[in-house]
Order: structure tokens, then sequence, then C-alpha cells
């Protein structure tokens, strides 16, 4: 069975490069396909800058601020804990 897979996936990938060298086998062509792909990945990023600036926009934390206030609150919290440990210890001595 793998064989056949094997065999469907190799001439799968012939057939694939063949359309794409037919393709770009035009400058034209392949001019309006990189043009395209250029297009696509700045549209990309403009569209990344706009959701980042939205998101100042509204006052509203990044996941980074988000992941750094969690670890900050993490902190405080074992803090705390020690402290009333602490003042437990003390108050038990002192009874």
């Amino acid at each position: 069975m793998n064989g056949i897979a094997d065999k469907v996936k190799s001439e799968g990938v012939k057939l694939g490069m063949k359309a794409v060298s037919k393709v770009l086998e035009s400058p034209d062509r392949a001019e309006k396909i990189m043009q395209a792909f250029q297009t696509v990945q700045k549209s990309q990023e403009k569209l990344e800058g706009t959701a980042q600036r939205l998101l100042n926009m509204g006052n509203l934390p990044s996941k980074d601020d988000i992941k750094d206030l969690t670890r900050k609150a993490g902190r405080l919290r074992r803090e705390a804990k020690k402290i009333l440990a602490a003042l437990e210890a003390i108050d038990s001595n002192d009874a």
C-alpha cells in the first residue's frame, strides 16, 4: 500500500512542478504572480499593524503585557503568603 501512495505522491509532485514551470515560463506571468505574493504579504503586515494600533487606541493590553502582569501577580501572591506566614509565626510566638 505504501508503494502506491509513494507513486501517487511522486506523480503529483511531477505534475505540480510541470504546472508551475508552465505558469512561470512566461516572464509576464511570473512577474504578476510575484507581485500578487508581495501584495498579500504587504496586506498582512498592514493588517497586523492596524490590529496593534487598535489595541493601543483602546488602551487594551497586548498578550505580552498580560503575560508580564500575570507573572508579577504570581510573585506578589507568593510574597504575600510569606509575609502572612511570618506574621502568623510572630503571633504564635507571642501567645
